[in-house]
């Protein structure tokens, strides 16, 4: 992304995961040969958490956008306007439209809206609760801590996924001329895009041109 609604956090990952800032996947070893079945075994396995991660990824992402419209729902009448709660309501509703999928990872622009969106309703939503302690409606409460959690989790969701994308295609690029050879479905395999912006003009390392 080109900019993070969690800059605290992602500098606190991005410490932490020495070597990620900006790598495209290129550094590393060169090659060594491999058989076809351990290749297929990699792959499977890459690709399955991918997939893994990708999910529980999706499922936080939609649980906090759940807990939002219940969250509305439990905030007493008397405190919201009603045509202000239903335009909150229609605007959490947007949001499952907004969202980026597992193509539209690489447009950054779309990421970047989709946060903003989902953090504006939020902010919104949070705006009828005191700016300090518990509102005394013990659902409400509950799901603002808990929304309030999916929200950190976020970024550090994002940064397990990219980790698993570059070494898949850190896998794709160093056996780019083995895996056509390898038959379906792993010759279809592409790489997969990163939330995190990667320099994709950077000229391949000399070990991969030896690949």
């Amino acid at each position: 992304m080109k900019k993070s609604i969690f800059f605290g956090l992602s500098v606190a990952l991005i410490m932490s995961l020495a070597g990620c800032s900006k790598d495209s996947g290129r550094s590393g070893p060169l090659a060594r040969p491999i058989s076809n079945e351990q290749l297929k075994q990699k792959l499977t396995v890459l690709s399955d958490t991918l997939t893994g991660k990708w999910n529980v990824m999706m499922r936080s992402d939609s649980m906090k956008t759940e807990q939002m419209e219940e969250m509305l729902a439990a905030i007493p009448p008397g405190a919201i306007e009603a045509q202000k709660r239903a335009d909150l309501q229609q605007a959490i509703r947007r949001l499952q439209t907004l969202r980026y999928d597992r193509n539209s990872v690489r447009d950054s622009d779309r990421i970047d809206a989709y946060d903003a969106a989902q953090d504006s309703v939020w902010n919104a939503l949070r705006a009828f609760l005191p700016a300090d302690g518990p509102t005394g409606v013990a659902l409400v409460d509950s799901l603002n801590q808990s929304i309030s959690e999916h929200q950190t989790q976020t970024i550090f969701y994002r940064g397990r996924y990219d980790q698993t994308a570059k070494e898949l295609n850190t896998l794709l690029r160093r056996y780019k001329k083995q895996v056509p050879k390898l038959g379906k479905p792993y010759d279809t395999l592409q790489p997969a895009p990163l939330f995190q912006w990667v320099d994709k003009d950077a000229k391949p390392s000399d070990e991969e041109e030896a690949q």
